[in-house]
């Protein structure tokens, strides 16, 4: 993909043509939004506007016939916290305001989706109908799909704008997404906004939940950024990684997120990685 970033690069005609070639192909819009993300950290939010009005018609076109403005959502999440994340120069910021989109989000899908969502609340129903289980209200059904439909658009967003910040590097700062990921770690403040977001959700239920849902992936990211810091300064490598992934998922399983919440709110307050020496001091000092 790096030939792709490349020529994309080339001229602002590149950027649409791409951008809008891969908003018509289905299911390749995340890469459409990863070359607005591109262009938007490179050359900035006067460059990007082009790109994002081109790139919008075959999303708009898509909205329209087939009801589904996910496309839409996504490049315009990715606009927002490309401009953000150039800057500030900071994920925190991004996965802070990456959080309060889904949320907004939340308002918009009712009018923006109605259609789509009405036929994922009638297709779980029928499911859980022919499976004998009890049908829950179609209006906590029809909230509990809003709810994951804009954490899904906001998750890929972040997605999109990690390709773009990883195609910027490689192409002008080799390793400099790597550095920053293995950094990357919540000021206090955050980690207390997030964590306050999660006890309202979880408390009130309801239409409060989405304060939850979408303070947990801004959370997790950290965490995860933490044991690749880590096993990173160790130079553990690949190994480490591989068997953290396998007993998170397959020993923690359902916990697995929340042992990665608790460790990026840890490590908020006591900067885990600055406590860890690595391995070459270690060597130095024996």
């Amino acid at each position: 993909m790096s030939g792709l970033a490349n020529w994309v690069m080339k001229k602002r005609l590149n950027a649409i043509i791409g951008v809008m070639v891969f908003g018509l192909i289905p299911m390749m819009f995340w890469l459409a939004a990863a070359i607005l993300g591109l262009v938007v950290l490179r050359k900035g939010v006067k460059e990007g506007i082009p790109v994002l009005a081109w790139g919008c018609l075959p999303a708009f076109v898509l909205w329209i016939y087939q009801g589904d403005a996910t496309a839409l959502m996504v490049l315009v999440d990715v606009m927002l916290l490309a401009y953000l994340l150039r800057s500030t120069m900071s994920w925190s910021w991004v996965l802070l305001a990456g959080s309060f989109l889904a949320v907004v989000s939340t308002l918009l899908q009712p009018l923006l989706m109605a259609d789509v969502l009405n036929l994922a609340v009638a297709l779980v129903q029928k499911v859980l109908v022919s499976e004998g289980v009890e049908v829950p209200d179609k209006d906590m059904i029809f909230n509990q799909a809003v709810m994951a439909v804009s954490i899904f658009q906001v998750v890929i967003a972040v997605i999109s704008l990690f390709l773009a910040r990883k195609w910027q590097a490689g192409l002008y700062n080799p390793g400099g997404l790597r550095a920053e990921f293995h950094q990357l770690r919540l000021p206090i403040a955050f980690s207390l906004v997030l964590g306050g977001m999660i006890l309202v959700g979880e408390s009130l239920g309801g239409s409060f939940a989405i304060l939850s849902q979408a303070a947990i992936p801004a959370l997790v990211l950290p965490g995860l950024a933490l044991v690749h810091g880590v096993l990173a300064k160790k130079e553990i490598g690949v190994v480490g990684l591989i068997a953290f992934y396998l007993v998170g998922f397959f020993v923690l399983n359902v916990y697995f997120a929340n042992v990665l919440v608790a460790l990026c709110v840890i490590d908020s307050f006591v900067n885990i990685r600055s406590r860890i020496q690595g391995k070459a001091s270690n060597s130095s000092d024996s």
